[in-house]
């Protein structure tokens, strides 16, 4: 689903973004406009939500590789129907799109199993994972973050050799 997002303060559209694709990072940031600082909805903070389970479900993968074949079936059949009602030199356009999106589609769909099976993409979750938590350690970040309505307990970032 898409969405605008615009400034809390000034309300100057600040920009689209998809809501199902997840970013990972900084959850702040400062509206170019009015310089007023905001909770930027594209971004999740791994240590405070978690990873999510889906990230590691075989099945999406397979379904994705499962669709980008079907898309690659469908661009071999329009381009021996040869009626697609474009011009001569046109008739190849829409099939070899149609190939290429799903070849790109098998392709990350196999990418992403072999991560989540080589434990790859497990490694780059968790560093990710740490990346956040250094982020929770600094306390003006976590100010931020409270004083635009997050509850945040630090202790639960924090290690032993930081708390003493």
């Amino acid at each position: 689903m898409s969405a605008t997002f615009r400034c809390p303060t000034c309300n100057k559209k600040l920009f689209s973004y998809e809501s199902r694709f997840r970013k990972y990072g900084r959850l702040t940031n400062k509206c170019k406009n009015c310089g007023s600082v905001y909770i930027d909805p594209r971004f999740h903070e791994l240590a405070l939500e978690g990873i999510p389970a889906d990230e590691f479900m075989l099945r999406s993968y397979i379904v994705l590789i499962v669709f980008g074949g079907l898309m690659i079936w469908r661009a071999i059949h329009l381009l021996e129907m040869r009626q697609l009602g474009l011009p001569d030199e046109m008739q190849w356009l829409m099939p070899a799109v149609i190939f290429v999106v799903g070849a790109v589609l098998i392709i990350g769909g196999i990418v992403e199993i072999i991560g989540i099976k080589t434990g790859l993409k497990a490694k780059r979750f968790e560093k990710m994972m740490q990346q956040s938590k250094d982020r929770l350690k600094d306390s003006q970040y976590t100010s931020q973050l409270r004083s635009l309505g997050y509850n945040i307990d630090i202790d639960q970032f924090l290690d032993e050799a930081d708390r003493i």
